[in-house]
């Protein structure tokens, strides 16, 4: 049986499929091991998801990476510039800069 830590873009329980990268482990004790060293096995990609799932016989735990980089939620960016192109159609360049707030 298999031990396996996954990084997730969104919280793994939440049924999107946002698995990032994943590594299999022999021993849950390795899997452990690579939960409290992410950077060891993910050099490039560790500080890209928020989420770390350790899945094998007898454990399903999620946790939070500390070391994640915070975003900006992306709906707030995609509603800011959603605005700003109704504001350009209505007031042309002057009301999309103004709604992005390059004035």
């Amino acid at each position: 049986m298999n031990y396996t830590v996954n990084l997730w873009d969104t919280h793994p329980d939440d049924g999107e499929d946002t698995c990032a990268i994943g590594a299999d482990f022999a021993t849950e004790a390795e899997a452990r091991a690579c939960v409290a060293n992410l950077r060891g096995t993910f050099p490039r990609s560790y500080k890209d998801s928020p989420w770390v799932q350790l899945d094998g016989p007898g454990v399903h735990e999620v946790t939070r990476n500390p070391d994640a980089v915070a975003r900006e939620p992306e709906g707030d960016d995609e509603w800011r510039r959603e605005q700003a192109m109704q504001a350009g159609m209505a007031f042309g360049c002057e009301g999309y800069n103004e709604a992005m707030g390059y004035d």
